[in-house]
């Protein structure tokens, strides 16, 4: 029995193989970034949880030492003679009390 194969036949053969391989390679490829992509989605939810934190605490941050520069300058300008001893110490206690509330803040979270 002879079988006969021109040159023809056997590389569109080889070209169909290496075709099915290339489809099946592809294939492999896409479930494994789909993967990808789900452990993607759950790191940039973490992120997004993190900096909204962070944004939180520094407008808190912010908000203090606004106080305190306040309370600071309601002092100097008590020394100096211009304001009442009165509303200096009440200054110094409102920004007392914005670091007490901070600190209440952290520790609830």
């Amino acid at each position: 029995m002879n079988v006969t194969i021109d040159l023809k036949t056997l590389l569109i053969a080889l070209v169909l193989i290496a075709l099915i391989v290339l489809i099946i390679y592809a294939i492999i490829m896409v479930r494994k970034l789909l993967v990808t992509l789900e452990h993607t989605n759950t790191i940039l939810e973490d992120v997004e949880v993190v900096s909204s934190i962070a944004s939180e605490r520094s407008q808190d941050v912010n908000n203090i030492i606004s106080n305190v520069s306040c309370s600071v300058a309601d002092l100097s300008d008590a020394l100096k003679g211009n304001q009442g001893t009165v509303s200096a110490i009440a200054s110094i206690v409102k920004s007392a009390a914005s670091i007490k509330g901070m600190m209440s803040k952290d520790k609830e979270d």
